[in-house]
């Protein structure tokens, strides 16, 4: 019996609530003497640290990680608009990643350090544990080959064929013959976030989107009459 072969591919999306936000902060001064630069940078970084060190600790725990492990000191002497070369301005930078649990105690955070000089927030990453992660990318694994084989019976029925057996399954662009985009069958995506402040004096809102984790296959079956 002559068998006709379908080969497909398939993809899904699932979502999920953020379950961690991880910040980063860049923390720095400039001016005219390198000294100074860099004590203001040093007590702004030691007092940023504290107020994470603070978060962290058996019974809070509202962060769960942080590091602060980046400095970066250098000097330049700027050029003015006449061509003329000007006194020497001195740089330091230090780069301070924290991750919360807790996203009240984040925004109270940001609150606290934001608006200082020196502070500027670069970015807020929303992610998931590891573990709800790993379920995620899971369920949507086979969410994705449900849906390659509704597509393949699809197919066989439009050819007046009723039997339909599984052959291979993989991740795209392994089968060979169909163009994937991608070697890895779950690919995460961190969606974009809100960050803004509500109003004056009110705390920060924080409006993360959903996580989004995909998952894409290719699957070939057998079908005969």
């Amino acid at each position: 019996m002559s068998e006709t072969i379908i080969t497909v591919t398939a993809s899904t999306d699932t979502h999920h609530s953020p379950e961690r936000a991880t910040v980063q902060l860049a923390l720095g001064f400039e001016g005219p003497e390198r000294q100074p630069v860099f004590e203001k940078t040093r007590q702004l970084h030691a007092e940023t640290s504290e107020s994470l060190r603070a978060l962290h600790d058996p019974i809070a725990d509202a962060v769960t990680r942080w590091s602060a492990d980046q400095v970066s000191v250098w000097g330049q002497r700027p050029w003015s608009q006449d061509g003329a070369q000007l006194p020497p301005v001195y740089h330091a930078t230090t780069t301070v990643r924290a991750r919360f649990r807790d996203f009240s105690a984040l925004a109270t955070w940001i609150d606290s350090v934001a608006f200082r000089d020196g502070v500027t927030v670069t970015s807020v990453e929303w992610t998931l544990t590891s573990a709800t992660h790993s379920a995620l990318q899971a369920e949507a694994q086979k969410t994705a080959i449900v849906s390659a084989r509704s597509k393949a019976q699809s197919y066989a029925e439009a050819l007046g064929l009723s039997n339909l057996r599984p052959i291979a399954v993989a991740d795209p662009g392994m089968l060979g013959d169909v163009g994937g985009a991608g070697s890895t069958m779950s690919v995460a995506r961190f969606a974009s976030h809100d960050l803004a402040k509500s109003g004056e004096g009110e705390p920060l809102d924080l409006t993360p989107a959903d996580v989004v984790i995909s998952a894409s296959i290719e699957a070939r079956f057998a079908a005969t009459a």
